[in-house]
């Protein structure tokens, strides 16, 4: 979690919180005013502006929170561990080019073998489903983007998704 998120929500959490008791309060005394910090205000625009503010800096720390997470830049400074069989990764560099777009194949072929397997560990027919088709659709969409015969596709990515259900070595 991002540090300031919590700062944020609590500041906003006070802010309703104060303005619930105020409006609560007033339901117990006839009051016209607010005295906060030595200064009076308004019933209506003190209780408003601290409830509406209360609320509008939760739902900011939770849209900053979405953002910029903490885990994910983490997690992308670490290492990518290639688990891609040897046949697999022939298979691949007879197909797709070896530039960028073969990197970003293999980073999603690599993440499709883990949620595979852990799918395939806890027995979810349709994480396994979703992820195949999803997969299939990355490998479709790339080899028509190197304008190969449409013929072939089909089998290609019949071909590669064999590959792709294995077990890795």
């Amino acid at each position: 979690m991002n540090p300031i998120v919590p700062m944020i929500m609590a500041v906003g959490a006070i802010l309703f919180f104060v303005g619930l008791g105020v409006l609560i309060r007033r339901g117990f005394e006839k009051i016209t005013s607010v005295k906060f910090f030595r200064k009076e205000y308004g019933f209506g625009r003190f209780v408003i502006s601290t409830i509406v503010c209360g609320i509008v800096l939760i739902m900011t720390s939770i849209y900053i929170q979405k953002l910029f997470p903490v885990e994910s830049i983490q997690g992308d400074t670490s290492p990518q561990v290639a688990t891609i069989s040897s046949n697999l990764k022939y298979e691949l560099s007879s197909i797709l080019p070896s530039d960028e777009s073969n990197t970003k194949m293999v980073k999603a072929i690599n993440r499709f073998q883990k949620e595979y397997q852990e799918a395939l560990e806890d027995e979810d027919n349709k994480t396994m489903e979703l992820l195949i088709l999803e997969m299939a659709f990355l490998i479709r969409t790339e080899l028509e983007n190197q304008n190969y015969p449409s013929h072939q596709i089909g089998s290609e990515v019949e071909r590669i998704m064999n590959f792709l259900k294995r077990k890795p070595d």
